[in-house]
């Protein structure tokens, strides 16, 4: 006996930044779940969830004005490889290293808004601006400190209100060419994002730093040790191989921020895990009139080993206007 499902719908919202200009990246709104409806079984309920929450952690001290520099100029290939291709619900916001100036750091959100989001005007000068920290910061950089801060009970209801959400995976990307000098070991630090989050593969990590292996060829006053490295290492996206690191001495280590913007992208939006099983031959998913293709590079593609739907980055989205809705109906072929 099959049964027949709607395994889920979200209505997405697509347009274009007001005030962004002609350099700012189109934006593709957030999604909103609807409930998923099973003939047999109406308690049955996949939530998708694509949202994420983006903490860039920047060496404010002394030595980073070019590193800076280049960062703020790149802000655009960052902020267009994570709104382009996805239905992803952003939030970005810029901490330091400096946990001595308590006033204005210490793990408070650098700017006014203090986070920048798809709604927020200029989107792509906003974030630029809140990349270029200044470099008259503490000269003891702390790394792991300022994020257990803002992201403390006090912090989230005060200066850094409305960042920080429970239901978004948590990316922190760190800019530094030292070491962290926090009382925080790395896997204590990730305990503790672990501990916030629920759930470790909620957790991801990104560095533009310099390692131990380039630190004779990628030279600088600042002395380093393995506990970055040890970090990035273990959060989920994290392997030996270090992928999830650039060199901060990389002249284009700025451009190739879009790769991490791109693997945000697909950690966190491009997998819809179904409830049920499908009978492959029966999927179907679509986007308001638009028919989305079983194409590994241009569509979506069924993993079976998940029970998961993969969304290609690919994918290129017909503007439909509001209240348009990603569908994917199957028939379910498991015996609940």
């Amino acid at each position: 006996m099959k049964f027949v499902s709607k395994a889920l719908c979200f209505v997405v919202a697509f347009g274009a930044l007001s005030g962004c200009g002609s350099d700012s990246p189109d934006l593709i709104g957030k999604a909103i779940l609807k409930n998923e409806e099973f003939q047999e079984k109406p308690k049955d309920f996949t939530v998708f969830n694509p949202k994420v929450d983006i903490l860039f952690v920047i060496d404010s001290s002394g030595s980073m004005s070019e590193a800076q520099a280049n960062l703020s100029r790149n802000a655009y290939a960052f902020a267009d490889a994570i709104s382009k291709v996805s239905i992803l619900d952003y939030h970005i916001g810029v901490i330091t290293t400096d946990m001595d100036d308590c006033r204005n750091h210490c793990g408070k959100l650098v700017g006014l808004p203090t986070f920048v989001e798809k709604t927020t005007p200029n989107l792509v000068t906003s974030l630029a601006r809140r990349m270029e920290v200044g470099t008259n910061g503490s000269a003891s950089e702390e790394m792991f400190g300022p994020v257990v801060e803002a992201l403390s009970p006090s912090l989230e209801v005060g200066a850094n209100m409305g960042f920080y959400r429970q239901d978004a995976f948590l990316a922190v990307i760190f800019i530094t060419d030292a070491k962290d000098q926090s009382r925080f070991a790395p896997q204590d630090f990730l305990q503790i994002l672990t501990t916030k989050k629920g759930d470790a593969s909620r957790v991801l990590g990104y560095g533009v730093i310099r390692t131990l292996a380039q630190e004779k060829v990628c030279v600088a006053s600042e002395d380093l040790d393995e506990k970055l490295e040890v970090f990035l290492e273990s959060v989920v996206n994290g392997d030996k191989a270090q992928k999830n690191i650039l060199s901060l001495c990389s002249p284009d280590y700025g451009v190739k921020l879009a790769e991490f913007a791109k693997d945000i992208v697909k950690r966190t939006a491009g997998t819809v895990k179904l409830s049920r099983t499908p009978d492959v031959k029966t999927i179907k998913v679509s986007y308001g009139t638009q028919v989305i293709p079983n194409s590994l590079t241009e569509g979506w593609v069924y993993e079976p080993s998940t029970n998961s739907i993969l969304l290609s980055e690919g994918i290129v989205w017909n503007v439909q206007g509001p209240g348009v809705g990603l569908t994917i109906d199957f028939e379910a072929i498991d015996m609940e």
